[in-house]
């Protein structure tokens, strides 16, 4: 228990109950290197999800799954807004370069997330990414409209949205 805040010992939250409370001294700077870049990318998540609405809204299309690449790629979008998100994740021990993934419409598409670049300490010094982007100026695929070749992480995420017009 506490794992999903990398707790590694037994706790307890009543601090009247037990000496065994939540070391959040570990968040300092400096003190749990892990521990706060795991807090960081739980911020980032949430702030992720906050500035992407399609990401709380009720539409969603797993419209590529891979099981040998192990790859799953879904769109989510508010309808009528342009508010669409393309999340793209793979477990794969091996980063996919030039990997082919449709999207709804042609463009430039921003990379709002990239799980890599909190691989080996935020930041991370060679993440594997999109350079902050991507144009979908290929042809037609999974469905849609356009396509783009794009990298996806060993065992990452990225998330891409539309450049705002």
């Amino acid at each position: 228990m506490g794992q999903e805040f990398l707790e590694d010992k037994q706790w307890s939250w009543d601090p009247k109950a037990s000496a065994n409370l939540i070391w959040w001294h570990g968040l300092d700077p400096g003190v749990d290197r892990p521990k706060a870049d795991h807090l960081r990318f739980t911020q980032d998540l949430i702030r992720l999800r906050w500035n992407q609405p399609a990401l709380r809204g009720d539409n969603v299309n797993a419209f590529h799954v891979h099981d040998q690449n192990r790859v799953v790629a879904f769109h989510r979008w508010l309808e009528g807004t342009g508010k669409d998100v393309i999340v793209v994740a793979t477990l794969a021990e091996a980063t996919w370069y030039n990997y082919a993934i449709g999207f709804p419409y042609s463009g430039p598409w921003i990379e709002v997330f990239n799980s890599d670049v909190y691989d080996n300490n935020f930041v991370n010094p060679i993440v594997a990414g999109n350079g902050g982007g991507i144009l979908a100026s290929g042809g037609p695929l999974h469905g849609f409209a356009a396509s783009a070749n794009i990298v996806i992480p060993a065992n990452g995420v990225v998330v891409f949205a539309p450049v705002p017009s």
